[in-house]
């Protein structure tokens, strides 16, 4: 949630062992900047998901919190998204920026027995911090 209201994920490093290090340690690093304005309910949303087991939200919480105000959750499966990609096959990545990936990677990961077809569109992609 905090990478989808400020853009970027909250606990980025150069290395995995620091991201990792970030994450278990997220009240000394959970930082929202400055120049990227959320309302309060964002932010106590944000916190009140990402702090201890017997503190965390659960989902009728979540659902009645006052950032959701106004939300349907009985009827939010039938509203029409904003965008919907209109893709031209499974392997189909329009959508995304290709300039950054090295077009020849050294390792292609085994696909998932457990994966669905409509995850076919990510595969070959690695999650990186920039």
């Amino acid at each position: 949630m905090f990478e989808c209201l400020v853009g970027y994920p909250p606990f980025c490093s150069e290395s995995t062992h620091e991201t990792y290090q970030k994450i278990m340690q997220w009240q000394y690093y959970l930082a929202f900047p400055d120049d990227v304005h959320l309302s309060r309910e964002a932010e106590d949303v944000v916190r009140r998901l990402i702090t201890s087991a017997d503190r965390r939200l659960r989902v009728d919480k979540i659902k009645s919190h006052p950032f959701f105000y106004g939300v349907n959750w009985d009827s939010i499966h039938q509203i029409d998204p904003p965008f919907v990609p209109n893709l031209r096959s499974m392997t189909d990545t329009q959508y995304f920026p290709t300039d950054e990936i090295e077009q020849n990677p050294a390792e292609i990961p085994a696909p998932d027995t457990n994966t669905s077809q409509k995850d076919l569109a990510f595969l070959g992609y690695a999650i990186r911090s920039v």
